[in-house]
């Protein structure tokens, strides 16, 4: 059985499957997409659990940036709460890896036909795959540990989807992918002198808050989940603006704060970039004696209680595909130092039959 840290590397050549597959012509039907989202959707409804739906934040930020209403929701949540709210002219994007896991398989037994269904999976014979409209492959190959390369490839396909549902040429982001693998791999090969100094720096803390705005939260929800599964760490995600709003008071020098902050910024929008109020915030959380650290594709001045790594520029908010990587091989080094096996499920399953 591969480790973690054999998957974690495996990511560049996924993502690379992945990309060769949606460029090549008919990968996504149009014909097919059209009949389910002509001539727009309502509402383009994207929902998963754990790592699947963390992987739609890009996905939405692109969609709402070309004003197509996009809606991410929690497949537990939508399937017992919200499933009223589909209809025919909204479109639902189920995102599993296994295509098996309990909320999916109970939400497709519930949907009527009419609901035009569109699955992004790992595995091509499942539940959810059987019941599609439309199947968008992972194409990530085998996943054994936590979500690493499926993850990565998600947010890949979701993107692809989210270009043919924009009818815009996909040309931009398969070269944003390009430079993402590229990135992924110089990160690989220097991972050795990467990470001493962050493990050092970082430690085995009794907190952790990650923080990031707009698409970048994904970032802050997959690295959260990550830490909490590899390392058992208490390892919270939260929108960099909603700490402020009280959870700022909680800012500790045992406690580690990690900040992604990358040059996103909307079309035509104006005021100042999200990097800079996360740059704000990474300064005062250091003035209350809080240690930070700061994922950025900026250079930053150094200062106490702050590490940087800096990240390459990713566009169209895929700095995930970056960030999410860097606290792979962190988790990984952390749980190695810790006496922990690396990816190593002890309470859940890799596909969780019970809701």
């Amino acid at each position: 059985m591969p480790s973690l840290l054999d998957e974690i590397v495996q990511q560049p050549a996924a993502l690379s499957m992945a990309r060769k597959y949606y460029t090549s012509p008919g990968a996504i039907s149009l014909r097919k997409l059209k009949s389910l989202a002509a001539p727009k959707p309502a509402a383009v409804i994207i929902t998963g659990m754990g790592s699947s739906l963390n992987a739609a934040y890009p996905a939405q930020a692109f969609l709402t940036g070309v004003g197509i209403r996009a809606i991410l929701w929690e497949t537990a949540e939508l399937l017992h709460q919200h499933v009223k709210i589909l209809s025919r002219s909204t479109v639902l994007v189920v995102v599993s890896q296994s295509g098996e896991t309990a909320e999916v398989v109970n939400l497709i037994g519930r949907i009527p036909k009419k609901v035009p269904l569109v699955a992004v999976c790992n595995v091509e014979r499942s539940a959810l795959a059987r019941r599609a409209d439309l199947l968008l492959p992972m194409m990530a190959g085998g996943q054994a540990t936590v979500s690493t390369k499926t993850y990565t490839n998600a947010v890949a396909v979701l993107m692809y989807l989210a270009f043919a549902l924009a009818r815009k040429n996909h040309a931009p982001l398969t070269q944003t992918l390009i430079r993402a693998i590229e990135a992924q791999e110089r990160i690989i090969e220097t991972r050795n002198n990467l990470l001493p100094p962050v493990v050092e720096f970082f430690n085995h803390p009794p907190y952790v808050v990650l923080m990031a705005r707009g698409a970048d939260l994904c970032s802050a929800y997959q690295g959260a989940l990550t830490l909490k599964e590899v390392v058992r760490l208490a390892a919270e995600p939260m929108s960099a603006g909603q700490f402020r709003h009280g959870p700022i008071e909680i800012i500790h020098p045992d406690h580690r704060y990690v900040l992604f902050a990358h040059n996103n910024q909307s079309p035509g929008k104006t005021g100042a970039r999200p990097s800079d109020l996360l740059l704000r915030l990474a300064q005062d959380i250091r003035a209350h004696g809080g240690r930070v650290l700061l994922i950025a594709d900026r250079a930053v001045e150094a200062a106490p209680n702050l590490r940087l790594i800096r990240a390459e520029p990713i566009s169209l908010g895929l700095g995930t595909l970056v960030d999410t990587l860097i606290i792979q091989l962190l988790a990984n080094e952390l749980a190695t130092r810790a006496g922990i096996e690396p990816g190593k499920f002890w309470i859940a399953e890799t596909v969780l039959r019970a809701e």
